[in-house]
């Protein structure tokens, strides 16, 4: 055996993918028979920000409509989300979280949270928040949805910091602008 590493395992995205297969695990595991993560994220959309139409739920989500339509009939036969008429264009539906719906996405999410404290379990709470930051400061150079997240994490950390310490920019990470192009962040001295 040798000392030298292996490529696999030095590959972030090779991690990723095993984290990723852990997770679905472990959820199968602990919620039998319960909707996987993408119909809780429909419902959540639905619940936050409904009505929506399907078109709308796909764009915000970045789901493709056709996964979406499945999605949406097994959270509609389940009684979670019901399909109505849109009032602006009676041509087209409009997706709406039912009440029980709204219910079991809390006891859902309560319910997530539990596979976050097992899954993370050898993470110090200050690990797990810089896991996060990690992964939203990923997805934000890669995805504009998860840069308000992202700056509302940092507003969160400036608002937490002991009295004279100030969270500064990191050098070489990127941002987008309001154009929606990328820029260097500059280091401040």
């Amino acid at each position: 055996m040798t000392d030298q590493s292996d490529p696999m395992f030095d590959s972030p995205t090779y991690l990723m993918f095993e984290t990723v297969r852990l997770v679905r695990r472990t959820s199968a595991r602990m919620f039998p028979g319960q909707p996987r993560l993408p119909h809780l994220l429909v419902l959540w959309c639905v619940a936050r920000s409904g009505p929506l139409s399907q078109r709308e739920v796909a764009e915000r989500l970045s789901i493709d409509p056709g996964d979406l339509v499945g999605i949406v009939d097994a959270l509609e036969e389940a009684g979670h989300v019901e399909r109505r008429r849109d009032p602006e264009d009676r041509r087209r539906y409009a997706l709406d979280a039912t009440e029980a719906g709204r219910l079991f996405l809390g006891e859902s999410l309560d319910a997530r949270v539990r596979l976050n404290e097992l899954l993370f379990e050898p993470l110090s709470p200050h690990e797990r928040r810089l896991f996060r930051e990690m992964l939203l400061r990923v997805l934000a150079h890669h995805d504009d949805r998860f840069a308000a997240a992202r700056r509302h994490t940092a507003t969160r950390q400036r608002a937490e910091a002991p009295q004279g310490t100030e969270a500064r920019p990191r050098t070489g990470t990127r941002q987008r602008t309001e154009t929606g192009s990328l820029m260097r962040d500059r280091a401040s001295s």
